[in-house]
């Protein structure tokens, strides 16, 4: 039996070995760079979501006015988006950078020792109440320009849908503040009575935090009849073509 010590005999083996580890010596590096932006990534997304979605609400709002046409967006809307972008593209760039961000168990968040750190924090905090009140402000705006039109029987459906929308938009805008809130006590100190320090607070808060993701697609099926029949088409005829398939592959089979 021969060592693990000694070379293979085949040397096109021992060439394969020696490629194989020079390939994987990439992957500690790699690893530490991601640990490293990871926090980054995952906070610059938080800053650029919420500021997007009032964009779109903003939109649809002006479309449901016929202010701006669905397929044209006008330039003003267009330099908005390339604002954000930047914007986030800044705070990502700043936090690699910086290092301004850092995991403490359970979850990120900005690092106290870090310059500016908390400038960031409240920057954060100034940039998302008012878009969730932009937000929030269009749905209502096209709820009221919709029961303007309650007289027209061709809107009433549209009504259904969008006082729906307007109940998901209330129900998001409420989740959303009350995260925030508790998150930043150090700007809200009204509800310091939630021990934040507490990693079962913070398991939980981090947890509500990936709910959040959910909470939209899921109030969107079960509050959007189209958009659910549209769905359950898709899944039928994606098991119908599955079905058919499988069939197909046993009769290949047996014959």
């Amino acid at each position: 039996m021969s060592s693990i010590f000694s070379l293979h005999e085949d040397i096109h083996m021992v060439y394969l070995g020696i490629i194989y580890i020079a390939l994987s010596s990439f992957i500690p590096p790699l690893f530490w760079i991601l640990m490293k932006i990871v926090g980054c990534m995952m906070n610059t997304s938080w800053i650029g979501e919420i500021p997007m979605l009032s964009i779109l609400s903003v939109c649809r709002a002006l479309i449901f006015s016929n202010c701006i046409q669905s397929m044209k967006l006008p330039t003003s809307i267009k330099i908005l988006v390339i604002t954000l972008f930047s914007w986030t593209f800044f705070v990502f760039i700043a936090g690699c950078v910086t290092q301004n961000i850092i995991y403490l168990s359970p979850g990120w968040e900005y690092d106290p020792a870090v310059p500016y750190s908390s400038l960031f924090g409240v920057l954060e905090v100034a940039l998302t109440f008012p878009c969730l009140l932009i937000s929030y402000v269009s749905y209502v705006f096209i709820t009221i320009l919709i029961f303007k039109k309650k007289s027209q029987q061709s809107c009433v459906n549209s009504r259904r849908n969008e006082l729906r929308l307007l109940f998901q938009s209330t129900f998001i805008t409420t989740y959303l503040t009350v995260m925030i809130v508790v998150w930043h006590q150090n700007i809200f100190p009204f509800v310091a009575y939630i021990d934040i320090s507490s990693k079962r607070n913070q398991a939980i808060l981090n947890g509500l935090w990936i709910l959040h993701c959910y909470i939209n697609p899921v109030m969107i099926l079960v509050f959007n009849k189209p958009i659910r029949e549209g769905c359950k088409k898709q899944l039928k005829a994606l098991l119908t073509c599955t079905t058919l398939t499988d069939t197909k592959t046993s009769t290949q089979q047996l014959t």
